[in-house]
């Protein structure tokens, strides 16, 4: 399997589309004396990639001279040790919003609100919405122009992470020339992994990983034992070589560990 680096995978993550929700109020109080504000709603951490959102929450009500309204939010990621970038790749971001609703913003009671999520959030990295809001007269010129920024949303890496280790080759009680492979899976992630397996491809085999041996759901730092028995190989061929979900079933925090080749010749 092919490891994927962690800016691949955010830019990757980030196209995904936005779940959208708009809400328009007439008459609702304003929490305070600003005309405008946001804040963080919500930021679901996962293991799965699906289950990672942000969701962002913003109202806005008309200044004196400004009864159209708008707003505008803007995704910031920031990766581990890294400064503060604005992402311009996610669907749904980046342009003015007003309401559906014509008319609202024309009564100095009204009030815009609008709330927006980001799915599918790739970690680790942190979040944050930068939220304009534009304020224009009848004709359309703008009158007031404001800005704020959310807290940020952490999404620590809670994937879980299968890693084969060492494999240990020694003749096979079954004597002959076989030879028994044990072969440690280990996570190393911090959630669960659900089954799984390890394939094998042993010397002389016309297909590779067409050997299976099933892996138990192992909870964060346990490890199991999975064994196999077949040939050995000569000096300078192929040695036996084994991989853990061979399909790629598995969302994991590192794909590059998932497979380990014995030594050749075993003995």
């Amino acid at each position: 399997m092919v490891a994927r680096l962690a800016t691949a995978l955010i830019a990757a993550a980030l196209l995904a589309p936005p779940a959208l929700a708009a809400a328009s109020e007439r008459g609702a109080s304003a929490a305070s004396g600003a005309p405008a504000g946001a804040r963080l709603v919500s930021c679901h951490r996962s293991p799965l990639l699906a289950a990672r959102v942000a969701v962002v929450g913003t109202w806005m009500r008309p200044v004196a001279t400004g009864r159209r309204l708008a707003v505008r939010l803007d995704l910031w990621q920031r990766l581990p040790g890294a400064r503060w970038t604005q992402r311009g790749d996610v669907p749904g971001l980046g342009a003015w919003i007003s309401p559906s609703d014509p008319q609202l913003g024309s009564r100095p009671a009204d009030v815009f609100k609008y709330r927006q999520s980001v799915g599918r959030l790739a970690v680790p990295a942190s979040y944050r919405f930068r939220v304009s809001f534009r304020w224009s007269d009848a004709a359309g010129a703008v009158v007031r122009q404001t800005a704020v920024t959310t807290a940020a949303c952490r999404e620590p890496d809670l994937r879980p992470d299968l890693v084969l280790g060492d494999v240990q080759a020694a003749p096979s009680p079954r004597g002959g020339a076989l030879v028994r492979y044990d072969v440690t899976v280990r996570n190393a992630g911090r959630s669960p992994t659900p089954r799984s397996v390890v394939a094998a491809t042993l010397p002389g085999d016309a297909t590779p990983n067409a050997r299976r041996r099933a892996v138990p759901r192992l909870q964060p730092g346990d490890s199991t034992v999975v064994s196999f028995t077949g040939p050995g190989c000569a000096a300078g061929a192929a040695p036996a070589s084994f991989v853990v979900d061979p399909a790629n079933a598995l969302e994991e925090a590192d794909e590059s560990n998932n497979e380990v080749a014995a030594t050749c010749p075993a003995p």
